[in-house]
């Protein structure tokens, strides 16, 4: 009796419902929490002495934390909207950002008021490598900011800081005439209005000044976006000529980096849960409101295909060339060759034993600090390495897993050793293979994820590209999670097909017969 199976579509159903859910139950939990009491009511910073506060990673609000609140017990997020999501479920019980940012946080969420007090002051500037060029480049900068009119800064902060979308025009960057070059700036979207992704284009107050420098110098101008960790890094290997990115000017930063005069002052606030708060929207209107923020607005559905695509061209590529550097390695390794051996010993360990991230951090700003590289090759190289050691593992496994007599019959028949493998060995190692290969595949496509670390926009960083502009705390999470759900059920089903077509028990009898006279 043939046995019933689950189909596809059945199964992607019920995912799909078990994602509504989680994100029903999400939802309720995040408005039941906000709606609750604070246990203390906070009216100022002194209340939040002892309590836990919440700071961005690689930002120097930590320091002003432990300097103003020395029993404050800090906790690192990696972005404004983290931040906001962790305040919101009280993780938190307050998080530190720019007034400037705290103001667009209270227009884009109910929940949250900030303290009208400063935690501290600061001054923003662009910083640059610390060599003969980027001397150069900060003294021009420099030069252009003793040029500028004191009130064009002043509009330029009207302008950006205001709630009218509208007024906040951006120069077309691309009609820049690239007299000197062109300029790599290193930035981070997430951190409007000083610069955020509209339109899929990087827009705000720091990349419009940076435009101004760039059209006054002769420069071209090329942004890459980044993590904000990764900008520091970025400009001390000079894989960019400058940062701006609302990066305040310290001394410890300056041991590391050139900065340029302030372009921008200003003060840090204590973001906290705002009281008696009205939490009336129903579920379905949150949804849809959720869905038009983060797919329909500005065409941010257009991101998220840009995203798709750089993550499957990651993948793709990184199986084909991983796949055929560990058959390539095994084949050198299988008869014994004790160089390769050893060699091959030395890499696996080597890769395999390091963080994936820390690998692709170190291929992008230490082996190729150098050399202008686009950091989607760069994934692709870190991933084909780690793939490769994952394919010559499985090939280890399935050729052992042949029995010895297989090798004795064939030699028996007349075949070379060549022969041997290729025509019976291998054949009957791949159903052993193929099962843990799809696996491999489908953690490749979820490890490609922190690929945002080396300026790479990914479906991942496209997430957190959005949510740093929608403050959305779960829904553009969910969206990126039935996303890859999807990709990994298409590459199954291919694998799966493979399987099929060369394993012998689960192909037809008409096939495996298919040109035997009988």
């Amino acid at each position: 009796m043939k046995k019933k199976t689950i189909g596809k579509s059945t199964i992607l159903f019920l995912l799909a419902a078990v994602l509504v859910g989680i994100l029903i139950v999400l939802k309720e939990s995040v408005i039941c929490t906000a709606s609750e009491q604070n246990d203390h009511v906070i009216d100022s910073l002194s209340d939040l002495n002892g309590k836990r506060i919440g700071v961005q990673t690689g930002t120097s609000f930590d320091a002003s934390v432990r300097e103003k609140m020395p029993e404050a017990h800090l906790e690192y997020y990696n972005g404004k909207a983290d931040l906001l999501a962790a305040l919101i479920g009280k993780k938190i019980d307050a998080f530190i950002v720019d007034e400037a940012v705290a103001q667009i946080l209270m227009r884009e969420s109910k929940y949250v008021v900030y303290l009208p007090e400063y935690l501290d002051s600061y001054d923003f500037a662009p910083i640059f490598p610390k060599t003969r060029d980027g001397e150069q480049l900060r003294d021009q900068f420099n030069a252009f900011l003793e040029h500028l009119p004191e009130e064009t800064l002043e509009e330029l902060s009207v302008k950006w800081f205001s709630e009218n979308e509208a007024d906040k025009t951006m120069p077309d960057i691309s009609r820049l005439e690239a007299k000197k070059g062109v300029l790599k700036l290193a930035t981070e979207s997430g951190y409007a209005p000083f610069e955020y992704m509209r339109d899929g284009k990087v827009v705000g107050y720091d990349i419009e000044l940076a435009a101004m420098f760039c059209e006054y110098s002769g420069y071209g101008l090329d942004i890459i976006d980044m993590n904000f960790d990764g900008i520091l890094p970025a400009i001390q290997t000079s894989k960019c000529d400058f940062a701006l990115a609302g990066i305040s000017i310290t001394p410890e930063r300056a041991e590391s980096v050139l900065f340029s005069k302030p372009n921008f002052s200003g003060g840090t606030v204590a973001m906290i849960l705002k009281e008696n708060a009205e939490y009336n929207d129903s579920f379905w209107d949150s949804i849809s409101e959720s869905f038009n923020k983060t797919f329909i607005r500005e065409n941010r559905w257009q991101l998220f295909q840009k995203g798709i695509l750089t993550t499957l061209l990651i993948t793709i590529f990184a199986v084909l060339f991983g796949t055929a550097l560990g058959f390539v390695v095994f084949m050198s390794c299988r008869n014994g060759n004790p160089v390769a051996n050893i060699v091959t010993q030395f890499f696996m360990w080597l890769i395999q034993g390091m963080p994936m991230v820390v690998l692709l951090m170190i291929l992008f700003y230490v082996i190729f600090g150098s050399i202008a590289i686009n950091g989607v090759l760069v994934a692709i190289i870190g991933f084909t390495l780690t793939f490769g050691a994952s394919v010559f593992g499985l090939l280890k496994t399935g050729v052992g897993a042949v029995g010895i007599g297989q090798y004795e019959g064939a030699y028996a028949l007349g075949y070379s050793e060549r022969q041997t493998f290729y025509k019976i060995i291998l054949p009957q190692a791949m159903p052993f293979v193929l099962p843990a290969y799809k696996g491999e595949i489908v953690s490749l496509i979820k490890s490609t994820s922190i690929v945002g670390y080396i300026a790479v926009q990914d479906l991942t960083k496209i997430g957190d590209i959005v949510r740093g502009r929608t403050y959305e705390a779960f829904f553009p999470l969910i969206a990126i999670t039935v996303i890859y759900f999807a990709l990994e059920t298409l590459v199954g089903f291919g694998v799966g097909r493979i399987s099929v077509n060369i394993n012998p028990k689960r192909r037809k009898e008409s096939e495996i017969l298919k040109g035997i006279k009988h």
